[in-house]
């Protein structure tokens, strides 16, 4: 047989196995956030059942944890030799598996801030200043969820000792992101999210319960996705 038409009908035999087969699905990553999770694979194709554990179990500890893609259903379950036993069906994308913890036993202290959006409407966070926080893009639920332009609402925060400061993330309706680090807040204090021109020169500002300024910074980032 000719030499090319020999190549030829291997490579045809070679692409029928791996569709017979399924070899040749794409397969999808499963990212770990934190230490502490296993799994059998680290790729799955999509439609899979994907099973995590997380053994890293400590008393006096709560945890939260998360997939990137709050579509994907995730269960969870417990398991005296495994620990935290998680299970899901992998998406046509990559996925990330995150965890956050506090001691239970630290002491926690509830206060209220009033949040004004002088902007335009909003998602918000606003959060501990903690390195996990500091360092992530994903941030969870928003603390305030669509605050319109004008809103002005009141947060109830959980903080503890650990807590000195807080950060304030803000994503617009353009996907314009704003942010601010170093914020002391106490009950009663009032932030503000304000701009005398364009988007970009916006800035929060954090108010005590006398109306006095104690923080100001600009706080546009940038708009997710651009180049």
């Amino acid at each position: 047989m000719n030499p090319t038409k020999k190549l030829l009908v291997i490579l045809l035999g070679a692409m029928m196995m791996l569709h017979f087969f399924g070899c040749g699905e794409p397969k999808h990553k499963l990212l770990f956030a934190n230490y502490g999770f296993e799994s059998d694979r680290t790729e799955y194709a999509a439609g899979e059942k994907v099973t995590v554990s997380y053994g890293m179990v400590a008393t006096d500890t709560d945890y939260r944890f998360w997939l990137d893609d709050e579509s994907v259903e995730l269960e969870r379950d417990y398991d005296d030799k495994r620990g935290y036993v998680f299970s899901f069906t992998m998406p046509e994308h990559d996925v990330t598996l995150h965890v956050e913890s506090h001691n239970s036993m630290v002491a926690q202290e509830r206060f209220c801030v009033t949040f004004e959006n002088r902007v335009q409407g909003a998602d918000i966070w606003i959060l501990p200043q903690t390195a996990e926080n500091l360092k992530t893009t994903l941030w969870g639920t928003p603390t305030i969820g669509k605050l319109a332009a004008g809103g002005t609402t009141e947060v109830i925060l959980t903080g503890s000792h650990e807590a000195e400061a807080w950060i304030v993330r803000i994503i617009d309706e353009d996907q314009a992101l704003y942010s601010a680090n170093d914020l002391k807040l106490a009950d009663g204090y009032r932030i503000v999210f304000q701009s005398e021109g364009a988007g970009d020169d916006a800035v929060i500002e954090v108010l005590d319960p006398e109306g006095t300024v104690v923080f100001a910074r600009e706080a546009f980032s940038g708009v997710l996705g651009a180049e």
